[in-house]
């Protein structure tokens, strides 16, 4: 079955996605520009911010892991800006889980302003699990467990 990136969405398709976390937050005066507006460079630091809660609603232990010698290393990263936030704006993430495999975690976020609803950026992060040697490794069981099954989104059907 065929994948979607997060910078391949229609607006309908995101609903189709398993269970998405919001997470809510302002953006601070330290993350924008001399224009006031949030700078590209905290897009992927807001991705980490919904990835985490996402992972904790699931009763993922990141920590844990770590400290079992695994680590998650961001192998891809993509972001298409949409619209601007500026200084002290509320915002959100939502942030989705759309691909979970032995070695390979695919998260894809949606940034909105909460205010206005206006659609700021969406992502996604493909991850992969690395032990202290930077080898690639399986997940653990039980974090495999907890954070799969994880639906598929069918890729869109090709025009007759």
């Amino acid at each position: 079955m065929g994948r979607i990136s997060a910078l391949e969405f229609q607006e309908g398709e995101w609903q189709d996605f398993p269970m998405p976390i919001t997470t809510p937050f302002r953006v601070r005066y330290s993350e924008t520009d001399a224009q006031r507006r949030a700078h590209h460079s905290h897009y992927p630091v807001w991705f980490e911010m919904g990835r985490a809660e996402y992972c904790r609603a699931k009763g993922f232990d990141y920590r844990a892991m770590e400290e079992g010698g695994i680590f998650l290393v961001v192998a891809k990263l993509e972001c298409r800006y949409m619209g601007a936030l500026q200084y002290d704006d509320l915002a959100e993430i939502e942030t989705r889980l759309v691909r979970v495999g032995r070695r390979i975690l695919e998260f894809s976020y949606r940034v909105t302003d909460t205010d206005t609803g206006v659609l700021a950026a969406v992502g996604s992060t493909v991850l992969v699990p690395v032990d202290r040697d930077g080898r690639v490794v399986s997940l653990p069981d039980e974090v495999f467990r907890l954070l799969a099954p994880c639906e598929e989104v069918p890729a869109p059907a090709a025009e007759a």
